[in-house]
C-alpha cells in the first residue's frame, strides 16, 4: 500500500510540475517606462530565474502598441502578463469579477500633456478641431489622468473626452509635429523629444504628477488569478526577474540606456536616455503607488460602480508593501 501511494505521490507530482509552462508571452507597449522589461529580455533574467526554481521557461516580449490591445490580449489569453495603466487593471479586475490583478508595480513615471495650440493655456481652453492623441480613449491611465484634470479645472471630467484619439506613443509624436494632432499625453521620452523637436511650437501644460499629487504608479503587471494559482514557478520567476532588471537599471543606468536604445531601435542618444531613466521623476519600483486614487476616482465619476482599495486590486504577495 505504501508503495502504490508513493508511486501516486511521484505521479502527481510530474503532472504538477508538467502543468507549468514552457513559454510565457508578456504584452508591452513603447518608451523609457518599458526599460524593466527590454532589461529582462535582453539579460535572460526571466529564463535565470526559472531555472533556480527548477522549471525549463522561455518568455517572449511583444510590443503590442496599445494599452487597449494588452487588455484585449489579456482577456483572450494570448498573452499571460500585460505591462498596462491602473485604469485598465481596475476595469479588468470588475469586468472580470477580480479575475486579474497587479502583480507587481513597474514604474512611476509622469504622464505629460503637450501642444502645439498657441490658444491652449489649459486642458479648458480644447475646442471644435482639437484632437488629443493618448494611448487609448477613456481607458488608458493618461485617458484618466485627463478627466482627472478636467473634473478638477473645468468640473466637467468628461469634457475633453470628445478630443481625444488612440494613438500608439510613437504615432502620437509624430502626429503632433506633423499638425495631424493638437496635443498629445505622453510620457518621457517622447513629451521631451516633442519640445525639443517641435521648433518652439510645442509646449507642456499639463504633468499628471501634478493632477494626482503624487509620484503615482503609471504602468503595472497585470496577470490572472488563475495563472498564478497554476503556474507558481512561473509566476515567482517573473516576478523576480523584475526586481532583478530593476536594481540592473539603477545599478548600471548606461547599461539599460544601450538596452533601451538597441531594443526600441530611437535616434535618442545615450547620454539623454541615462538622464531620463536616472531622473527623480522616474522611478521604477515594484510597489503600486496612487492605484487606489485612480480607483476612486473612477468610481466617483461612474466609471466604475464600486470602490476598490489598493490592496484588493493586488496579488497577496504585494498586499504588505508600503502602496497606496
Amino acid at each position: 500500500m505504501k508503495r502504490v501511494l508513493g508511486a501516486a505521490a511521484v505521479l502527481l507530482m510530474a503532472t504538477a510540475a508538467a502543468a507549468e509552462p514552457e513559454h510565457i508571452t508578456i504584452g508591452i507597449q513603447t518608451g523609457i517606462a518599458y526599460t524593466p522589461l527590454h532589461v529582462m529580455a535582453d539579460q535572460h533574467l526571466i529564463e535565470k530565474e526559472a531555472k533556480k526554481l527548477g522549471l525549463n521557461l522561455t518568455a517572449d516580449i511583444q510590443n503590442l502598441g496599445q494599452t487597449g490591445l494588452v487588455r484585449d490580449a489579456l482577456i483572450a489569453g494570448q498573452i499571460q502578463f500585460g505591462v498596462a495603466g491602473p485604469p485598465t487593471l481596475l476595469t479588468l479586475y470588475e469586468k472580470t469579477r477580480g479575475q486579474y490583478r497587479a502583480a507587481d508595480s513597474v514604474v512611476s513615471i509622469p504622464a505629460l500633456l503637450n501642444t502645439t495650440n498657441p490658444n491652449v493655456k489649459s486642458v479648458c481652453d480644447f475646442s471644435a478641431g482639437d484632437k488629443i492623441a493618448l494611448p487609448t480613449v477613456k481607458s488608458s491611465a493618461q485617458a484618466v489622468v485627463l478627466q482627472m484634470a478636467s473634473k478638477a479645472k473645468c468640473g466637467d471630467p468628461f469634457r475633453n473626452d470628445r478630443y481625444t484619439v488612440s494613438m500608439s506613443h510613437p504615432d502620437g509624436y509624430n502626429a503632433l509635429l506633423t499638425n495631424t494632432v493638437s496635443a498629445h499625453l505622453t510620457a518621457p521620452p517622447y513629451a521631451g523629444l516633442e519640445i525639443r523637436n517641435g521648433k518652439g511650437k510645442v509646449r507642456q501644460i499639463l504633468s499628471s504628477y501634478d493632477v494626482m499629487g503624487t509620484k503615482a504608479t503609471l504602468l503595472m503587471l497585470i496577470t490572472s488569478d488563475a495563472f498564478r494559482t497554476a503556474n507558481p514557478k512561473a509566476y515567482k520567476a517573473v516576478r523576480l526577474a523584475l526586481e532583478d532588471a530593476e536594481a540592473f537599471i539603477k545599478a548600471k543606468p548606461q547599461d539599460a540606456a544601450r538596452i533601451y536604445l538597441k531594443t526600441e531601435k530611437t535616434r535618442d542618444s545615450e547620454t539623454e536616455i541615462v538622464r531620463q531613466i536616472t531622473s527623480r521623476d522616474v522611478i521604477y519600483t515594484t510597489t503600486p503607488q496612487g492605484l487606489g486614487r485612480f480607483a476612486a476616482f473612477m468610481n466617483e465619476i461612474g466609471t466604475l460602480k464600486k470602490k476598490y482599495g489598493w490592496q484588493e486590486l493586488v496579488m497577496p504577495e504585494l498586499r504588505s508593501r508600503p502602496g497606496s
